[in-house]
């Protein structure tokens, strides 16, 4: 195996750390923490302040007025949007790049990309093969802006290479780089606007004709009943395999490929433009789970070659949780069969939506869609399937960082990390809170640190 960097990442609060430099220092001494993420949640980056030239041509600027898609914007909370914004007071975040550099901690730039805002900016939201908005049955998971669109394209980069002039970062970590949770069923068709598909061109698919493809999956989609999902059933096959059984073109794979091939391309693009500036700095980002990255706009393999390391929001929960990123989709696509299809029960629809997603072998989970969103699952044993699956399907071009939620019940901490430990991962993006002695000892005791 190659020799990658072992890191511990804090994903914490801009404001933690500006005004608590002990807790720095403690997770640094009691866990070896390396570096920090540091996220403001008032404007959804680390703090950076885009400089007054870029945000005077800024195609988000005018989000304060948007209340009627925005509601926060009354309390002066910034839309989840790609790229920096202008206006943002950046004092906490100098404050805490000086107190993690004293600690001798590195810091990561964070920022977001693409899965959210499209609700806010519709004008440069994704959309489907029939140039539609995506619908807002689906918000929750998110609506996503267009990758390929020229005017955010060009904002994401020149907003990276005006802040690494600007602050001290040591990397970038950036978020929302992929499309929304594919529990947003409309998201899988999108995005399909002229700007992807000449892109997807560039790339050497056939973009048209892809386009074709998804339409007709999603025609297919609409045409399931009863008949077919036991018909699928009964063919034992899983993952893509299964498509063909549902009336799916098996070329959808070629579609989400694409749509991946496109991000990537994105991240490399990006990582150039920073590289340009300071050759050392790693760029990555966040990654879904192994189980569900395709549907989300990440092959792997291409993540690989257009980032610098590949991490995760969190090990459970939330729109980004390893553990649960994959059930959380099976729940949503079983009701929509349940609520949809004709014939189609409930247990039906679970299984076959565990199926699809390979869910279905080995451990043992629920065929309701309430218990597996919001039941008592197995969250250890899921979380280390989807860290086994990392490295499987990883060819260790880069380190991977899977994430830990450390604010949960101690046993399931230790043998989260634990999971990374024994499938030789070269660490970890952890959430935490520095006074938890017990998550300390957890994680601790799970790295084979104590």
């Amino acid at each position: 195996m190659a020799e990658h960097k072992r890191r511990i990442i804090w994903f914490c609060s801009t404001e933690i750390v500006a005004n608590r430099p002990d807790a720095l220092k403690r997770l640094r001494d009691e866990i070896g923490l390396t570096t920090i993420m540091p996220e403001s949640p008032i404007c959804h980056t680390s703090g950076f302040r885009a400089s007054d030239e870029l945000a005077a041509r800024g195609p988000f600027e005018d989000w304060r007025k948007r209340t009627d898609t925005w509601p926060k914007a009354a309390e002066g909370i910034y839309p989840p949007v790609a790229g920096v914004v202008g206006g943002f007071d950046d004092r906490e975040l100098l404050r805490a790049i000086d107190v993690a550099h004293e600690a001798g901690i590195e810091v990561w730039g964070h920022l977001g990309m693409w899965s959210y805002g499209g609700e806010v900016f519709p004008e440069f939201a994704m959309r489907d093969v029939d140039g539609n908005p995506l619908g807002s049955r689906w918000h929750a998971w998110g609506t996503g802006l267009c990758p390929s669109h020229p005017v955010v394209d060009t904002w994401t980069a020149d907003g990276l290479e005006d802040i690494t002039h600007r602050y001290a970062v040591d990397g970038y970590c950036v978020d929302h780089a992929r499309y929304p949770q594919p529990a947003n069923l409309h998201a899988l068709i999108a995005c399909a606007c002229q700007h992807c598909c000449a892109a997807g061109e560039q790339l050497g698919f056939d973009a048209d004709a892809l386009v074709t493809v998804a339409r007709q999956a999603r025609d297919a989609v609409r045409r399931i009943d009863g008949s077919v999902v036991s018909r699928a059933l009964d063919s034992d096959l899983r993952g893509l395999d299964l498509l063909p059984a549902l009336g799916v073109p098996r070329e959808f794979g070629t579609w989400l490929s694409m749509r991946a091939a496109l991000l990537a391309g994105r991240m490399a693009a990006y990582r150039g433009r920073v590289r340009s500036i300071r050759s050392e700095l790693p760029f990555g980002s966040d990654v879904f789970p192994p189980s569900i990255a395709l549907a989300g706009g990440h092959d792997l393999v291409r993540w690989e070659e257009a980032t610098d390391f590949i991490t995760g929001g969190t090990s459970a929960g939330g729109v980004v949780g390893w553990a649960t990123g994959a059930t959380n989709a099976a729940a949503v696509w079983a009701r929509a069969l349940v609520d949809d299809a004709e014939g189609v029960g409930e247990r039906d629809a679970v299984e076959l939506a565990l199926r699809l997603l390979n869910q279905d072998c080995g451990i043992e989970l629920p065929r309701e869609t309430e218990a597996l969103q919001s039941g008592d699952l197995p969250i250890a044993d899921l979380y280390a399937r989807e860290v086994a699956r990392l490295v499987a399907v990883t060819a260790d071009r880069v380190p991977l960082y899977p994430p830990i939620a450390a604010g949960g019940p101690p046993e399931q901490v230790r043998q989260l990390a634990a999971a990374v430990r024994e499938h030789k991962c070269h660490g970890s993006m952890i959430s935490i809170d520095p006074d938890n002695d017990a998550s300390l000892q957890a994680l601790r005791d799970g790295f084979g640190t104590s």
